[in-house]
């Protein structure tokens, strides 16, 4: 958004970028082309750089089981943090991989600020390699949802 269409010489102006910065985490960095009625530079490139920081925490954010033969049980752990002074809550988890289990426990003594998410690869589960995605759901307007990706495989027995 610029402050006025026209900006008369000697005389300055304001230009407002906004970034939509969902999903994005780390460091961020977009261009802005403004063009100009000078014919040295039609063009000027502005840069705004930026680090974006989560405002919920995790310890990981995709899982990796591995290759597992069918019958063994495979565990994996993600610590979920929530900022402290917002009124935010976790509502819960789940995935539609069927050879995948969670659970949500909050940790104890954290006051609600911190869970624990186990990712279960399930023993009786078919082999073959599956992958999938892990939606916890939370209270926050801004982030509502947290998607967490999850593969591996499950080994035939013998193999």
């Amino acid at each position: 958004m610029l402050s006025a269409k026209k900006t008369l010489p000697g005389k300055s102006g304001q230009i407002e970028v906004q970034v939509k910065t969902a999903d994005i985490r780390g460091i961020v960095e977009k261009h802005v082309y403004v063009t100009t009625n000078d014919p040295r530079s039609p063009e000027i490139e502005l840069a705004v750089k930026a680090t974006v920081a989560p405002e919920i925490v995790l310890s990981e954010y995709s899982i990796f089981f591995g290759t597992a033969p069918r019958g063994k049980e495979v565990r994996r752990d993600i610590l979920i943090t929530l900022p402290a002074g917002k009124p935010i809550k976790i509502l819960g988890a789940e995935t539609a991989d069927a050879k995948v289990s969670v659970k949500l426990k909050p940790v104890d003594g954290s006051n609600g600020l911190k869970w624990t998410l186990t990712a279960i690869q399930k023993a009786d589960a078919n082999p073959g390699y599956h992958f999938g995605e892990i939606a916890v759901r939370t209270s926050s307007r801004l982030t509502p949802k947290i998607t967490i990706y999850e593969r591996g495989t499950i080994a035939a027995p013998g193999k």
